[in-house]
């Protein structure tokens, strides 16, 4: 990791806790939480092929199967640094994703970021 917040500070990261940017502004909670894969080079070849039907089919017994929902080279990216899904605000809010090196601290029940919500990856 090139931030300086240890492996035990991501660890604390949990579902549901609120996520804020470096200015402080609340972004959502946190959906989902996925530790690095430093060796993941590509993501070719290791995804289900899965068409029409059974796409959505899997969609609803395994929520969350593609995450990152996210193009390479991003997606490859933030497999290997590891990443918080940020579950945005309203009812057509995208969600958001972002690095675990961008994780700041983790204070009571709250995720502070070292970015910008603007400089965050948004779902595709």
């Amino acid at each position: 990791m090139h931030s300086n917040v240890n492996s035990a500070t991501i660890a604390r990261v949990q579902e549901g806790m609120r996520v804020v940017d470096a200015t402080g502004e609340d972004l959502g909670k946190v959906a989902y939480v996925k530790m690095g894969d430093p060796e993941a080079v590509t993501t070719q070849g290791n995804e289900t092929r899965a068409t029409g039907l059974t796409e959505g089919f899997a969609d609803v017994v395994a929520p969350g199967g593609r995450e990152p929902d996210m193009p390479d080279p991003v997606r490859t990216n933030l497999l290997r640094t590891g990443f918080v899904k940020i579950k945005g605000h309203g009812l057509f809010a995208k969600d958001r994703y972002v690095s675990i090196e961008r994780v700041r601290d983790v204070l009571d029940d709250e995720v502070r970021l070292d970015v910008g919500k603007d400089s965050l990856e948004k779902e595709a």
